[in-house]
């Protein structure tokens, strides 16, 4: 069962149930067809499925909490990225100092999305696989053990650091401390004095965890094994198989000037 700061929400899935190396591979399918394209159409296509797939796994919560996250960087990619590329159109936004035209708005458009694609793929991932089965899934690729319980105590250590952003708000707003404000801008601004009590509290998080797992004497150099190792079945061969293909036919049709802007 998973709580409710817990990534992996506990649901009955096309996606929650193949293996974890077919769910990875799917997630390889939304990432290479974002990374590929440049067009904001082309592009669309994997950030909507990946936003579909996140609903279907229950994953609208997680999506909720890294909202603001989401936003900034898709907000601050629009105004960044046309700096990265030539112009060409019509000018759509002239301010004097800063000026936009269809071109570099396409060019910022296409790579706002695809980190917004990168992150909902992400989203899908750690909601439909529990810590568990990343680390199990990973070791079965090949990675060292020490590298996957790495990324497996990161992503269980995600939560606990979100709960403690939450706590250190709600003692700033007991203190007086107002970050209610209506201009996002500007909410984002109070969020800086926050940065620091909440990082000091992941900071000792990470360090009781290393003095615990050095008192229990933990050894990453021996091999490890699994409970409930299960086979790669007929459906995580079908997930794997059309999800490599979607990755080729990507890069084939990126090779071909497709997809750019």
């Amino acid at each position: 069962m998973s709580s409710a700061s817990d990534l992996y929400v506990d649901r009955s899935s096309l996606l929650h149930a193949v293996d974890p190396r077919a769910t990875l591979a799917f997630v390889l399918a939304l990432f290479v067809p974002a990374y590929a394209f440049g067009n904001p159409l082309w592009v669309a296509v994997p950030l909507l499925v990946a936003f579909a797939s996140l609903l279907y796994a229950g994953g609208l919560r997680n999506f909720w909490r890294l909202r603001f996250i989401v936003l900034a960087l898709f907000v601050v990619g629009l105004i960044v990225w046309p700096s990265f590329t030539a112009a060409g159109g019509p000018t759509l936004l002239d301010l004097g100092f800063y000026s936009v035209t269809e071109r570099e708005f396409l060019f910022a458009l296409g790579r706002s999305m695809r980190i917004a694609a990168f992150i909902v793929g992400g989203l899908v991932f750690v909601t439909s696989t529990s810590n568990e089965e990343i680390v199990r899934g990973m070791r079965k690729l090949g990675f060292p053990y020490a590298f996957c319980f790495a990324v497996g105590t990161a992503l269980r250590l995600f939560p606990t650091f979100l709960d403690a952003a939450g706590t250190v708000r709600q003692a700033q707003e007991a203190r007086g401390f107002d970050v209610s404000a209506s201009n996002p801008v500007e909410r984002l601004r109070q969020f800086v004095p926050l940065l620091i009590p909440v990082f000091m509290t992941a900071f000792r998080n990470v360090q009781t965890q290393s003095m615990a797992l050095e008192a229990r004497g933990f050894d990453t150099r021996r091999e490890r094994t699994f409970y409930g190792d299960e086979s790669y079945d007929g459906t995580d061969w079908t997930v794997t198989l059309v999800s490599l293909g979607v990755v080729v036919g990507s890069v084939a049709l990126a090779a071909l000037g497709f997809g750019s802007v």
